[in-house]
């Protein structure tokens, strides 16, 4: 190869290399100002949302990383990661944060390595410190990492939904959960970072019963603001909707058992109850996009099986001889006890025939393909049509029951229901001094009356809400139960023992039976409703006194103005009482003349000490006499006095004669 041509391959090279240039230019051009909006990779940035300024934060040390990378960001972050695990294992917590900055710097928009090292500082390496308050630090280190993350993409619900997941549950299920929670309310450099990132930590909404931030209420605040992106048009990536959305009202529930079994069991619970049933009834109407095309509603069961049956019974009515004809074929192939049970007429049913077509009514529907193939023609196109409409009704029956059965919706709308309630308040509360009562030397009657007066209350509640015996706070009840039996120092249940059945339900260690689970669950929602009617007719009972009540005092108030009144208008009648008066004080005045006849009559006598002591003894008679007047009738104390007066006076002329 001789010189010529290897000038000739340099020059290829290099024009090779221009002309590279020129479309890499077109497509990596950098957006500038006054509308310039840069190269065709600029422009797709822009249009699909994703530059830097769209995604998050811009921050330059992170593109001066990526710059020093020399295109090796890819490498360069894998040995940060390799070196991170190597400082985790060997203690060198500084370093670890050091190396996570710069993991961070270098794939600021990858959401792995905010959940998992943030994951990574909260839970392994906080268990690696002996103190508390120590542990508690590296948690918020872990929660603060992920704020950054949450910073720098904004775009990002999994993050946002990740960030309110922690505050609750690692500062609420940990074994430290009671040290976590007091620090977390006295954080106050946390809760002025919270205060940067938009959450109000002062509202009502954060705060607890004692006028703090409530880690669990810290948490759904965040997970709402997560809920409000998504609805701004943000996907959900990563995640499935009814693990996104159902997060936020639990919390709420965490937030209400987490304050009763820190001895608030008054009224403060009780709204916290009531707060979080409205929570959950809010996810029911929510809106849960699934894997089909369609939507749903978690609280509207009830709603489609309604619309179901309204559908069939058209069916039925249109299409009468064909629908009979394939039931009468169904009910054919089953068992002769079942066909005796579901043909037989409802009201002269047996209560055994009765719980079998309880039990197997939905498989007296037939197959409505074949009613409609069946059917007349004249009305076989509107049964289609139905018979499609029901077959939509059924899988829409079919998520929904899926997804209900997922976050075992039934039964967290039954404990809020049962916990919002007084009854259920006070029987925590009893059980909770109790307890505190058995800690306590010299009490323990006391503490075996509370535990007595509970069980009773709670028996109550489980015959209203039976699906409760398989709740967390049903084992700790089990736990007190047991403590009951050591305090009377017995080893078996006594006969009419209160929640005996409870007892053997939760069985010897303390696990629920499941096939027993099964039929509690079935039978709920029958008890719900009847619950539910209950307390509607109370709260009537209630209403309905109130207004007596309203009435009887407007009734009072009445008589009141009426009897003043009429007070008002005998008070201006003067001549009335003053011939009343005359009237009165005649008689006295005929007496009094009478008295001075007698006086004129024995003035020429000489009084003798007899008479001056019955002159004196008349005058305390009549002052005793004046004062019965005064304390009994106002209304002669007038007249009396006179009478007084003038029997004074003839005492003193007859004294002085």
């Amino acid at each position: 190869m001789n010189r010529t041509t290897q000038f000739r391959r340099k020059l290829t090279y290099l024009t090779i290399l221009v002309v590279m240039l020129i479309p890499l230019y077109l497509l990596g051009q950098p957006a500038g100002g006054g509308g310039d909006g840069g190269g065709r990779l600029a422009q797709m940035r822009d249009e699909f949302d994703i530059s830097e300024s769209d995604l998050g934060e811009i921050s330059p040390a992170s593109e001066t990383m990526k710059l020093a990378s020399l295109g090796m960001r890819g490498v360069a972050a894998s040995l940060l990661w390799k070196k991170s695990h190597e400082y985790r294992v060997m203690h060198e917590w500084d370093r670890l944060k050091a190396s996570l900055n710069n993991i961070a710097l270098l794939q600021p928009h990858f959401d792995k390595v905010w959940e998992f090292q943030a994951h990574n500082l909260a839970y392994n390496v906080s268990t690696e410190f002996d103190d508390y308050r120590q542990r508690y630090e590296m948690v918020r280190e872990g929660t603060e990492f992920l704020t950054k993350g949450v910073k720098q993409n904004r775009k990002a619900p999994r993050l946002i939904w990740y960030t309110g997941w922690f505050y609750g549950s690692k500062l609420g299920l940990s074994d430290e959960k009671k040290q976590f929670r007091r620090l977390f309310s006295e954080d106050e450099v946390l809760h002025e970072n919270l205060r940067k990132q938009g959450i109000d930590v002062e509202g009502p909404e954060a705060l607890g019963p004692a006028r703090k931030p409530d880690n669990w209420l810290i948490g759904r605040l965040w997970l709402n603001s997560g809920y409000d992106l998504v609805e701004a048009g943000i996907p959900i990536r990563r995640q499935t909707p009814i693990n996104f959305y159902e997060t936020g009202p639990k919390w709420r529930i965490k937030h209400a058992e987490a304050i009763e079994k820190e001895g608030v069991l008054n009224d403060q619970a009780q709204e916290a109850w009531q707060r979080a049933s409205e929570d959950w009834k809010g996810l029911g109407e929510r809106s849960i996009p699934t894997t089909a095309s369609f939507t749903i509603k978690m609280g509207q069961i009830d709603e489609l099986h309604r619309r179901r049956a309204e559908t069939i019974a058209e069916i039925r009515q249109l299409a009468r001889p064909a629908y009979e004809k394939a039931q009468k074929a169904m009910l054919s192939t089953l068992d002769p006890v079942m066909q005796d049970a579901l043909m037989t007429p409802a009201e002269e049913r047996t209560k055994s025939q009765q719980s079998i077509a309880e039990n197997y009514k939905a498989d007296t529907t037939p197959d409505l393909s074949v009613v409609a193939r069946d059917a007349d023609p004249s009305v076989r196109l509107r049964v289609m049509q139905l018979v499609d409409s029901v077959k939509d009704l059924d899988e829409r029956i079919r998520k929904t029951d899926g997804h209900r059965k997922q976050i075992n919706y039934a039964y967290w709308e039954t404990l809020a229901l049962a916990e919002q309630e007084e009854r259920t308040v006070n029987a925590r509360r009893l059980i909770f001094e109790a307890q505190e009562a058995l800690s306590k030397e010299g009490e323990l009657e006391e503490a075996i009356h509370l535990y007595e007066e509970s069980f009773e209350q709670w028996a109550e509640i489980f015959d209203d809400y039976p699906i409760l015996v398989i709740d967390d706070s049903a084992e700790d009840l089990f736990d007190s139960i047991r403590d009951y039996m050591k305090a009377t120092d017995s080893d078996e249940i006594p006969e009419d023992f209160p929640l005996r059945t409870f007892v053997e339900l939760m069985g010897e260690y303390g696990d629920v039976n499941p096939q027993m689970y099964e039929e509690v669950r079935k039978t709920q929602q029958d008890k719900l409703a009847a619950r539910k009617a209950e307390l509607a007719e109370e709260e009537r009972k209630r209403e309905e006194e109130l207004l007596k009540q309203e009435a009887a005092e407007n009734s009072a108030a009445e008589s009141e103005e009426e009897t003043s009144e009429e007070e008002m208008t005998q008070e201006p009648e003067p001549a009335s009482d003053t011939s009343d008066e005359s009237n009165v004080s005649g008689e006295p005045d005929e007496e009094v003349s009478a008295d001075e006849a007698k006086a004129d009559e024995s003035a020429d006598e000489p009084m003798t000490e007899e008479a001056e002591a019955v002159a004196e003894d008349e005058e305390p008679a009549t002052n005793d006499a004046t004062n019965a007047d005064e304390g009994g009738e106002g209304e002669n104390a007038d007249v009396t006095e006179a009478v007084v007066e003038e029997v004074e006076d003839l005492t003193e002329e007859g004294s002085g004669t």
